[in-house]
């Protein structure tokens, strides 16, 4: 039998296939999970975008790099994997920063996958075309969504600092402050941010489709 550990860095579609599904990774979460499978039963196509996501041609792979205790994960993840549902071409996979991050490193070739993922402010969508080659790179939040977040940490300037707080109590305090920003982005993305997400993401994929062609018309 052959070891896939073997396989996965030269084998793109194993290696995304190795990572988890929207369903599997909510069945990870524990009492997250009840919020992630809220939120998507909360989103609302908007009509115009579900014709689109429906008509979209391309076929696209999108690997969401995550946090499983960042908000933006809870808010923004089921939105995007809704979108991906009203689409036959689309396919999404999850991969935790806390799970072995091989996977990324197969579909990166060339790039210092580990460390960018220090880097990246999570979550981080990778949208990846059937030759596996990256054609865009979206998150961590429809830019609609940052007057509200920083208004929200003006109201607690501590949250960001405690966050590398160690000790038990910054740490108690920290968990609080993360639950509250969970269900406050629930009620922000359940008035307008919803449909400004889907619209961003979406307004993406298009722009993936206009540079193909563009791309294409300079070889006719």
């Amino acid at each position: 039998m052959v070891d896939a550990t073997l396989v996965l860095p030269d084998d793109r579609l194993l290696a995304f296939e190795g990572c988890l599904t929207f369903r599997e990774y909510c069945e990870l979460q524990e009492e997250r999970n009840r919020l992630l499978w809220m939120r998507y039963a909360e989103t609302r196509l908007e009509p115009s975008l579900q014709l689109k996501l429906n008509a979209y041609e391309e076929p696209l792979n999108i690997l969401a790099v995550v946090t499983d205790e960042d908000p933006d994960t809870v808010a923004v993840l089921p939105i995007i994997a809704r979108m991906v549902d009203a689409s036959p071409r689309l396919q999404l996979r999850v991969l935790p920063e806390s799970c072995d991050l091989t996977p990324l490193v197969a579909l990166l070739p060339g790039v210092d996958a580990l460390n960018a993922v220090e880097e990246w402010v999570l979550p981080q969508f990778l949208v990846f075309d059937e030759e596996w080659e990256l054609q865009a790179q979206w998150g961590p939040r429809p830019s609609q969504a940052e007057r509200n977040l920083s208004e929200w940490l003006n109201r607690y300037p501590e949250y960001e600092t405690l966050a590398d707080d160690e000790t038990p109590v910054a740490q108690r305090r920290y968990a609080a402050l993360t639950t509250a920003l969970t269900y406050e982005m629930r009620v922000w993305y359940n008035s307008s941010l919803a449909t400004a997400c889907q619209q961003e993401f979406c307004d993406m994929l298009l722009a993936i489709v206009q540079s193909e062609e563009s791309d294409e018309e300079q070889f006719v």
